[in-house]
């Protein structure tokens, strides 16, 4: 049985100057209908048969209005569902003190019935409009407080921009006055919203920024493209105007006033973000759930988020395999935080160049799946150090490959980039060769190796937004090293999603191609950067150095622009890798082997001639892909890169 003091936390503390009021505007309600009903004649003869009752009356109406808890309302903050609420339980009350009238023996049968409805009608007017009285003025306090605030455009005249505008309106202490809404809707034009207009779209945002004087531009649209946040940068940076952000308000949060999301700053991922695409998780889950998986280059950025969501999916063993102690220390501490994840999760502390070792390991543990991401991989280091990328690159991959060969590894998935394609340096050969073996191992023995390939990702360590970073955090300059040099970018948990997904639906030697985009401007990235960080390039200098050996100004992600569509939208396939598979496809894997074992021997004895066999390699495998006739083209009008 429930306790009494469980029973009182039920019942709302009611205001004494509220129940004061209330009790004031039901009596003078039931007299007022009294005397619109019987007229002044014959008042003071019913006036003086309804003071037995009216205790009674006005009792059962606060007791309902208690029961749809009218009284757990803030006036100053009455809504249309709360005047909903009250209108409900005037209407019940009403009905109950009818319903009464009939069986209660006395002078109240004289009263005319249609007293208890002039009564509900005046009491409803009553106590809705004592109520709006106490908002209206709450908000007229609020807009006097405020009218000394930044001054404020809101992109986005929907719900969102709305209840945000009214958020401001009732909120004196976020000094924030709303000047207008701006709307690309054509059909808002003009409109006033709640009492605030919608000035404009966005090719008047800049005469609507200095025209009206604002300081504070606030985007109140779900779901936008980077491509929009950027360009509404690079009008508002002119203005020394930092964009703010709220993301999207879901649905029910709008039944309660008091759940209002939070105003944020716009950042680089947002700058980058792509209309979210559905991933069907079923086929993911089939291939991982239950199976041992091996993550090479665990603690790096792809191998560390590909090790976070794999772990999801509940794995029976997750092995994160790097060479990099405080790397590994990094990703296996964050992914056993539970006791639970003691024994799934086991770190391999080990250099895939040493085959012995690697070769015992995995052959202890007998992973069925495992996604190989280590490499070394930064442009101008391994261009200064060809021989130790060639042999960690090139033979780290040859060693893994076969021994998943020799231990029947069900699935291989191999991260590849777009520096593979037509590779101009030593980075992009090495993978491009690894993309190579892969389709050549895949063509031997039927099993599911592919690789992946993918542009930039943001917020890789040592990539070029932390650098460009901290070079504004110093005070500059900003060094790029060309003004006309792009590259694609995606999110780190979206191409890692999609890598997963590529894995379920990729055929043996197939590489796997993610769609990134349009290629987004470097300079355009360091301008939105300084922006986001409320700097001008009269502040921090753009400087530009020059393009550094095995740089290119432009990506490709795709070798021959005929790559054919999968089942999802984002990603696209070159079936069998663009390796020339003969009828005997292990003379084919000799010939590569061959030329690949000369290749690390020459690195491996520190000869210069280890690029230049690489480079004829490479020569050699150039533009041969052949095409599957049960594919189908895509049909996104990709051109030829060469």
């Amino acid at each position: 049985m429930p306790s009494w003091s469980s029973i009182r936390g039920r019942i709302p503390r009611i205001a004494a100057k509220h129940l004061l009021v209330d009790l004031f505007i039901m009596a003078l309600s039931i007299y007022g209908a009294i005397y619109l009903r019987v007229g002044p004649g014959q008042y003071a003869e019913y006036a003086t048969i309804l003071h037995a009752y009216v205790p009674w009356i006005i009792g059962i109406r606060v007791l309902t209005m208690v029961g749809f808890r009218c009284y757990a309302v803030m006036w100053r903050y009455i809504s249309t569902i709360d005047a909903v609420r009250l209108g409900e339980a005037i209407a019940v009350s009403t009905g109950l003190t009818l319903a009464i009238s009939f069986f209660v023996r006395g002078d109240l049968i004289l009263l005319p019935r249609s007293v208890f409805f002039i009564d509900a009608l005046l009491v409803t007017v009553g106590l809705m409009g004592i109520r709006l009285v106490r908002r209206l003025m709450h908000e007229g306090t609020g807009n006097t407080s405020v009218s000394h605030g930044k001054r404020t455009l809101i992109y986005g005249a929907g719900q969102n921009g709305r209840h945000l505008a009214h958020r401001f309106k009732l909120d004196p202490s976020a000094h924030t006055t709303v000047v207008g809404f701006i709307d690309d809707d054509a059909a808002k034009a003009n409109l006033v919203i709640n009492g605030t207009p919608v000035l404009g779209n966005r090719a008047a945002l800049a005469m609507l920024i200095e025209q009206h004087r604002i300081s504070q531009v606030i985007v109140a649209i779900p779901e936008l493209s980077g491509t929009f946040l950027r360009d509404l940068i690079m009008i508002t940076r002119n203005f020394n105007i930092k964009p703010r952000i709220t993301s999207r308000l879901a649905q029910t949060e709008f039944k309660n006033r008091d759940q209002v999301e939070i105003v944020r700053e716009i950042n680089l991922a947002d700058l980058l973000n792509h209309p979210p695409r559905k991933i069907d998780l079923t086929s993911i889950r089939n291939l991982i759930h239950g199976k041992c998986v091996l993550v090479t280059g665990a603690g790096g950025t792809i191998g560390s988020e590909i090790a976070r969501q794999v772990l999801q999916y509940e794995p029976s063993r997750l092995l994160l395999l790097d060479h990099a102690e405080f790397n590994l220390y990094e990703i296996d501490s964050s992914l056993r935080l539970a006791i639970s994840e003691n024994q799934r999760v086991l770190p391999l502390m080990l250099d895939i160049k040493n085959e012995s070792l690697l070769r015992k390991t995995i052959s202890h543990f007998e992973p069925d799946v495992v996604f190989h991401a280590a490499a070394y991989k930064h442009v101008h280091l391994v261009e200064a150090n060809a021989n130790a990328a060639i042999l960690n690159n090139i033979g780290g991959t040859l060693n893994l490959l076969a021994i998943c060969r020799d231990l029947n590894v069900h699935t291989f998935v191999n991260i590849s980039t777009d520096k593979a394609v037509n590779p101009g340096g030593i980075m992009g050969a090495t993978k491009r060769v690894c993309e190579l073996l892969v389709s050549a191992f895949a063509a031997c023995d039927g099993r599911n190796y592919c690789s992946v390939r993918f542009g930039n990702v943001l917020g890789s360590s040592g990539s070029l937004i932390p650098l460009l970073k901290n070079q504004i955090e110093l005070g500059g300059p900003i060094t790029l090293t060309h003004p006309e040099m792009n590259r694609f970018f995606m999110l780190i948990p979206e191409a890692v999603a999609l890598v997963l997904k590529a894995s379920t639906i990729s055929k043996p030697g197939d590489i796997d191609i993610l769609k990134m985009g349009e290629p987004i401007p470097i300079v355009d990235i360091a301008k939105n950067l300084l922006a986001l960080m409320g700097k001008t390039e009269s502040e921090i200098p753009i400087v530009y150095t020059g393009i550094r050996p095995g740089e290119k100004l432009s990506e490709e992600l795709y070798i021959r622009g005929d790559e054919f569509e999968t089942e999802h939208p984002d990603i696209l396939t070159l079936p069998n890798g663009a390796v020339p598979i003969s009828d005997d496809p292990r003379s084919e894997l000799a010939k590569l082997l061959a030329e690949v074992h000369a290749i690390l021997e020459n690195a491996n004895d520190g000869k210069p001639e280890a690029a230049a066999l690489l480079n004829r390699l490479l020569r050699t495998y150039h533009d041969v892909q052949q095409a599957s006739p049960t594919a189908s083209k895509t049909k996104s009008g990709l051109t030829q890169s060469h």
